[in-house]
């Protein structure tokens, strides 16, 4: 666990030892590296703000354009391509292994997620799950061969959500691949099969190059913060909800809205909340 100075979970850093985990680890980067030849990538897909590597998303997101929740659409060869990998066994394994750990750390947390979306799906039948096991709107998928992220913050994301992201691949994790949260002066050790949390919409993130002759992929589950914003909005945009709102209701909007930090932070659990010592 990644801790504060009050012992709250802002974090995780998982090594999972059981091996059927490390067999669905290594069974979903030959299924990556199998399905690469089959994507269309346009160049802005190859090139991005996270780095020089093809990436896809897939799953409920509102943002970037979309003016309400919707589904993220591909051309026909990467959708397919999507639609392979998240119903294949390896990765709904890994999606099931984050949610269990998800419930295990931070249950506010992920019972606020839950929440939020089935009120989204129960709100409009055309949305998709990506997982049937995650509470987890949204996933992507990194297919390298190289995936070296820049520092980035996903500002997209919920802000006080955590974003998961399981390290694929063969490479020497002992001289690369490592996480480096640069906010917080953490540089962590990420062998192929292992899986971090982090609050990646305020915490800025990378990882460390790898050899030139190494292979490393990545696959990300996230909740875009705008389905949030949807659902808490009455299923409405926030320019039409603030419009709809008196000067009284307005005020005491701005008001809620200035502490929505100490809400979101409520939701990460505490070692004390977990049974745990410090």
């Amino acid at each position: 666990p990644l801790v504060d100075s009050d012992d709250r979970v802002y974090g995780l850093v998982i090594y999972p030892s059981d091996p059927s985990i490390k067999k669905c680890a290594e069974e979903a980067a030959v299924f990556i590296q199998q399905e690469r030849k089959n994507c269309s990538f346009s160049a802005e897909q190859h090139e991005h703000r996270r780095g020089s590597f093809p990436a896809l998303s897939t799953g409920v997101s509102h943002g970037n354009g979309r003016t309400h929740p919707q589904n993220i659409v591909h051309n026909k060869a990467n959708t397919l391509v999507l639609e392979r990998l998240t119903a294949s066994e390896p990765f709904k394994h890994l999606s099931g292994f984050a949610t269990g750990v998800f419930k295990t750390w931070a249950p506010k947390l992920y019972a606020y997620c839950e929440e939020h979306l089935n009120d989204l799906l129960s709100s409009d039948s055309s949305l998709r799950c990506v997982f049937e096991n995650s509470v987890l709107p949204a996933a992507a998928f990194n297919f390298g061969p190289r995936t070296i992220c820049l520092p980035h913050i996903d500002f997209g994301n919920l802000p006080f959500n955590l974003c998961w992201i399981w390290a694929l691949g063969w490479y020497n994790w002992r001289k690369g691949g490592h996480i480096i949260l640069w906010d917080l002066k953490l540089v962590i050790e990420f062998p192929p099969g292992s899986l971090v949390a982090i609050p990646s919409g305020v915490c800025r993130h990378s990882n460390t190059r790898i050899g030139k002759n190494e292979v490393r992929y990545s696959f990300t589950q996230y909740a875009p913060g705008g389905n949030f914003r949807w659902v808490d909005r009455g299923f409405q945009s926030e320019e039409k909800f603030h419009a709809g709102l008196t000067a009284a209701e307005a005020k005491e909007e701005k008001l809620q809205k200035k502490a929505r930090w100490r809400m979101g932070l409520e939701l990460f659990s505490t070692f004390t909340e977990l049974g745990l010592k410090g």
